[in-house]
């Protein structure tokens, strides 16, 4: 603030802030000018002292001054007259407004800079009442919404759901929930607007409320809007070729997991069954192989067209590739509805083609399962529908076939099982009993049979019947119950010589072992492992049919495993195919004669002829014969009279442990009638020891080796 004459406009008067404005001092200013000390201009001088002296006073007067330092600065110059000792005079203030100017001016050229960026990146900007539910916006923001050029005086705002359908109402809705709840992060939503004039945008609107009522609720939004479509295309396009098939325009593997699995949802929700179908065509590849594969290509199209027209519009198709379909049939209440689908798919593929001017005709054969009947996963369903395709070809093509979900479950039930087994024998829950061989003859103990016996430690002891078939068709579990058998057989007898009985142990071999290329060398390394057991005192047992199979094989496993000194028997003999000639080219020891014929030989001729014929047969190549399941004496007397001396079964003992089989071994005597009928009147025990009677709950099941 300050004091000049108005007659020359010189300085009076000074206060210290106009000295720290104009970095003049009070003893500077006086006397002089405001063009004297070079503060401003002369001709901006006389434009303010002018329009003064007109008015009577001058009111924030902008102008812009040059400090005693050379910055130039902005201010606003205010003149009111007054009079000081009768002197006529002017009071001035001045305020410095320099940096709201530079403000200004920053702000100015960003809002030009964004007025540029918008324009070129064709944003459009709104402006959202969200009380009234009225936006409004700029002449792009107009154009993107195909809103017309508005006319003077008509109002711009529009209903916010204009061009929007349901869907994308409530997607703009949930978005503005959550900008309300996290304001940091932008309202962004995007969205197909339909254009009054027909056809439709993609729009990407990001926002922020800037302004909120009494109550908090959000009242203004402003915001900027893009047109994506181009963007969106492209999306759609590249969606469509990960999704789709290229040649059909199906769907592909990918989208068909995802609407599988979805429609196991809804099934489960709404207590519904789902039929998933796996489609093969018949007789494609030789209309592929003799008109081309373009030719191949237009017919999977006409294919694929008819599959869409026999279903229904909530049923899906899918190509996985080559000729195989998949086809979804949700909201099934039975198998019988599912097949009827299923058979108007078969009609409309089965009516002949035309192809390239040739007339051509292709069937299908489907698999099919139904869902939660199957209780599987995605790609088990799949699996199991694939499965039964092959077996409907298999039936003879140009049919559908149902796979059989209870079988599955058996199926998993049995792996499962298998897995408890093999744990069971690394566990060490199985073991060997051993069931006696003698000569009734001689009424001495002359060999026993290994038999496999599981210690299941909830169900008590299991006989192989019980768990036997768990091991076919698993090679793994094959092998190592294959050589748990052998080992602890080996180390059986190893433990009966140590207790002074030297007597050989035969065990049984499954087909899958003696099929192995190397059974005998393999059989031979487990041998080798036990230096101290005489191979003579390791009996195989093997069925007819089994050897049979690929006798070349066998018989030169056999020799092999023979030349050691191993001993062969034929077990269940009588029950296979008995072949003369193939008897004379497998080298045998022994014929084990099956328990079916010796139980019924006393009271059936037929039986009873068998037993003579397989005696005889025995004879004539200088094999012996045991007799399996002997269980009276009147059987083993029998026997002894038509001249079989060797006998197994119930009647002697029931199989046993290890440390049952020496103390029984040690007192056994042969029935008195046995004696009598081999001629013998005195029989010496073979120990004074009495008898132990073998456990009650072994079952004489006879386990092969696996």
């Amino acid at each position: 603030m300050g004091f000049a004459r108005r007659q020359d406009a010189t300085y009076l008067e000074v206060n210290p802030a106009w000295e720290l404005a104009t970095g003049y001092t009070r003893q500077e200013a006086r006397g002089r000018t405001a063009v004297e000390l070079g503060l401003t201009t002369p001709e901006s001088r006389a434009k303010l002292l002018e329009t003064a002296a007109r008015q009577g006073q001058v009111v924030n007067h902008e102008l812009e001054l040059t400090t005693r330092s050379g910055d130039k600065r902005t201010v606003l110059q205010s003149l009111s007259t007054l009079e000081i000792n009768g002197e006529a005079c002017w009071l001035f203030v001045l305020h410095d407004i320099t940096e709201r100017k530079q403000s200004e001016q920053r702000l100015r050229e960003r809002e030009e800079l964004l007025s540029l960026s918008v324009a070129a990146a064709a944003l459009g900007r709104f402006d959202w009442d969200l009380s009234s539910g009225l936006v409004s916006g700029d002449t792009r923001w107009r154009e993107m919404y195909g809103l017309a050029r508005l006319a003077p005086g008509e109002p711009s705002a529009v209903a916010w759901t204009s061009g929007l359908t349901p869907e994308n109402i409530d997607a703009v809705n949930q978005e503005l929930q959550r900008h309300q709840a996290d304001p940091a992060n932008p309202f962004d939503v995007t969205s197909e607007v339909f254009l009054p004039q027909g056809g439709s945008h993609w729009l990407r609107s990001l926002g922020k409320i800037v302004a909120h009522d009494t109550r908090g609720n959000p009242a203004r939004m402003v915001g900027m809007v893009i047109d994506v479509s181009g963007q969106r295309a492209q999306e759609q396009q590249l969606e469509r070729m990960a999704l789709y098939d290229a040649l059909t325009g199906l769907p592909n593997r990918v989208l068909l997991e995802r609407r599988l699995r979805h429609s196991m949802q809804l099934t489960i929700t709404h207590g519904q069954r789902l039929g998933v179908g796996y489609l093969d065509l018949d007789g494609f590849k030789p209309v592929n192989d003799r008109l081309g594969h373009a030719a191949g290509d237009r017919l999977l199209m006409v294919v694929a067209e008819r599959l869409k027209r026999a279903l229904r519009l909530s049923d899906c198709v899918a190509r996985l590739g080559g000729d195989e379909f998949v086809i979804l049939l949700p909201g099934l209440d039975n198998a019988a509805q599912c097949e009827q689908r299923l058979g108007a798919v078969m009609d409309s593929i089965c009516t002949p083609y035309s192809v390239d001017g040739e007339q051509v005709a292709v069937t299908a054969s489907i698999g099919y399962t139904l869902y939660p009947d199957d209780d599987a996963d995605a790609d088990t369903l799949l699996r199991h529908a694939d499965q039964a395709m092959y077996a409907a070809k298999q039936a003879g093509r140009n049919r559908f076939h149902a796979f059989d979900a209870a079988q599955a479950r058996a199926h998993r039930q049995r792996h499962a099982q298998g897995a408890e087994l093999a744990a069971a024998i690394r566990r060490g829950e199985l073991v060997l009993f051993l069931q006696p061989q003698v000569n009734t003859r001689h009424g001495s103990v002359v060999g026993a049979e290994a038999l496999a016996r599981w210690l299941h430690p909830e169900r008590g002891v299991l006989a192989p019947g019980q768990f036997m078939h768990l091991i076919e068709g698993h090679a793994e579990l094959q092998q190592l119950f294959g050589e748990w058998v052998v080992d602890t057989a080996l180390q059986m007898i190893a433990t009966l010589m140590a207790r002074g009985l030297r007597l050989p142990v035969s065990i049984n071999i499954t087909p899958e072992h003696l099929h192995r290329r190397d059974f005998a060398d393999w059989m031979t390394v487990r041998l080798a492992r036990h230096p101290g057991v005489p191979p003579q005192l390791l009996s195989i047992e093997l069925t007819e049919s089994a050897a049979l199979y690929d006798i070349d094989h066998s018989a030169r496993q056999v020799a092999q495993l023979r030349a050691l000194g191993m001993t062969v028997a034929f077990d269940d003999f009588g029950t296979g195919y008995s072949s003369l000639a193939y008897l004379r080219r497998m080298p045998m020891d022994q014929l084990k004669l099956d328990r079916s014929f010796v139980s019924g030989m006393l009271t059936d001729g037929g039986d009873r002829a068998i037993v003579h014929g397989v005696i005889g047969l025995a004879r004539s190549f200088g094999c012996s014969i045991v007799a399996e399941g002997v269980e009276t004496v009147e059987q083993g007397q029998e026997l002894l009279r038509m001249g079989c001396h060797l006998a197994q079964g119930y009647c002697i003992a029931r199989p046993m442990p290890l440390e049952q089989f020496v103390d029984w071994a040690a007192t056994w005597q042969a029935p008195a009638q046995w004696m009598e009928a081999a001629g013998v009147t005195h029989a010496e025990p073979a120990a004074q020891a009495a008898p132990v009677q073998p456990a009650p709950t072994a079952v004489a099941v006879e386990a092969p080796v696996a």
